[in-house]
């Protein structure tokens, strides 16, 4: 499945969460959900998080003070996950594990002042799903999270029931797949060599007022092959200045 981290409320004191511990988070996931699948809702809650400068510390004892790291490798993730849910003993729910965690700012411990107060609650959507809202039964502000068939996968609580979000229901639309590392270097290298191809038809056409068209497909052509094999030519710039009779190379002869 592919998820993408929604924001269903806020962090808030006890007295606004359900009367549990203030400013936590607390996490259940469908036990049945194979383990990679819930390995991947935690690196995109993870993830998001970062993106405001923020990460996931686990805060029962056995687990206190970890954090998650995406950049882990999975077997680290699975021991993680596996004994921060066992490390909720003060609360089982048959057919789910649970996890609390705060997620305090990046290179603040959870106890300072400010580092966990008010911070975004993400809940993880579901391509196709929804998100449904409410408040109450001892657990305050709270989302679940449903999938395609209607099946809920997660359940996220204690927020701040003061600072509820303004839907009810939320429909989770189509998740873009991430690139990459390899497709990002990908995409920069067709990005390099677009420029490149740009700005030696623009010297052809100073050089001449009506460039012939087989020059550029000539030029686009050998971009193709550079790209699909890079490794056969290791001066692209000077190759296609060459093959151009409009052009001349200062730095050559």
């Amino acid at each position: 499945m592919s998820y993408t981290a929604i924001r269903s409320g806020f962090t808030g004191p006890s007295a606004k969460i359900g009367g549990s511990t203030a400013y936590h988070q607390d996490l259940k996931l469908l036990q049945s959900l194979p383990i990679n699948e819930r390995v991947k809702i935690f690196d995109t809650l993870a993830l998001q998080n970062q993106q405001i400068g923020r990460e996931i510390e686990f805060s029962n004892p056995a687990v206190s003070g970890r954090r998650w790291n995406p950049g882990a490798n999975l077997a680290d993730k699975v021991d993680l996950l596996e004994k921060a849910a066992l490390a909720h003993g003060h609360s089982q729910h048959p057919g789910w594990q649970s996890f609390d965690y705060y997620t305090p700012f990046k290179g603040k411990s959870r106890f300072e002042k400010g580092a966990v107060e008010d911070a975004s609650i993400y809940v993880p959507g579901v391509a196709g799903g929804k998100i449904k809202r409410a408040s109450g039964g001892g657990y305050g502000y709270y989302s679940e999270s449903m999938d395609p068939s209607g099946r809920v996968i997660a359940r996220v609580g204690h927020g701040n029931i003061d600072r509820p979000e303004p839907e009810a229901e939320v429909m989770v639309g189509q998740v873009a797949a991430p690139l990459t590392q390899g497709a990002q270097e990908e995409v920069g290298k067709e990005k390099q060599f677009e420029d490149l191809l740009k700005a030696v038809l623009l010297g052809a056409s100073l050089q001449q007022e009506k460039p012939q068209q087989p020059l550029e497909s000539k030029l686009k052509s050998q971009l193709v092959g550079q790209l699909l094999q890079p490794s056969a030519n290791t001066d692209l710039f000077n190759s296609l200045l060459s093959s151009n009779p409009y052009m001349s190379n200062p730095y050559l002869g």
